[in-house]
């Protein structure tokens, strides 16, 4: 199955030292570079920084456009990982595994057409 793993911007991105930051980073690079070996990561990306965002917003079938993120919360996505395991539990274990010291990952599977 397919799932994809929504990964929030944590405080270690705002807060963190220059040296904290590059060793969370250098983490999440080898993470990412092991799972896309074993081919359980099928795509990723890292995102910008939430203020880069535009939201197109859809009411009465009229389409307006807003120069800033749709969610309004100190989270934000930071990236994204498209992966596919087995079931639930794989993809729920693959997530508790990714190497940062706060933040939180959402998995949701993706209906397949």
């Amino acid at each position: 199955m397919k799932y994809v793993l929504l990964l929030t911007r944590g405080a270690w991105q705002e807060e963190g030292s220059e040296q904290e930051r590059a060793e969370v980073f250098g983490g999440i690079v080898e993470w990412f570079t092991k799972h896309r070996a074993d081919g359980t990561i099928v795509e990723a990306n890292q995102l910008r920084e939430p203020g880069t965002a535009t939201t197109v917003v859809v009411e009465e079938g009229r389409a307006s456009m807003i120069d800033r993120p749709l969610l309004e919360a100190k989270e934000a996505i930071g990236g994204y990982a498209i992966v596919e395991v087995p079931d639930l539990d794989a993809a729920l274990e693959l997530a508790a595994s990714f190497p940062v010291p706060d933040g939180k990952v959402e998995v949701r599977p993706i209906v397949e057409r």
